[in-house]
């Protein structure tokens, strides 16, 4: 599955169905743009997760509504509900673990 960039448009569609890694991050943030490799490993070991990612910079009202206090926020849901929440950077194997919790 492709990395999919929500918005306010589309947010709620593209969480609504399945498991999802929610990455929230800013524009000027290290520890994101660190995360963001993270993600493009996790999309090529784990190509069947759904991956989204929302620009909080730019969609103040999505970080609001999941009450993101720091960023990088990453959000675990299933069926648009969120299971488990992690702020700041996390490593690869850190992810995969969290996400074999909720998909094996």
């Amino acid at each position: 599955m492709p990395v999919i960039e929500a918005n306010a448009q589309n947010f709620e569609e593209v969480i609504k169905e399945g498991f999802a890694v929610v990455d929230l991050y800013g524009e000027n943030c290290n520890p994101c743009k660190r995360f963001m490799k993270v993600i493009e490993e996790l999309e090529f070991e784990l190509p069947f997760v759904n991956i989204v990612k929302v620009n909080t910079t730019q969609n103040k009202d999505i970080a609001v509504r999941n009450r993101v206090r720091g960023v990088p926020t990453i959000l675990f849901m299933k069926d648009g509900k969120e299971l488990k929440r992690n702020t700041g950077f996390m490593e690869l194997e850190q992810l995969k673990e969290v996400i074999k919790e909720y998909l094996y």
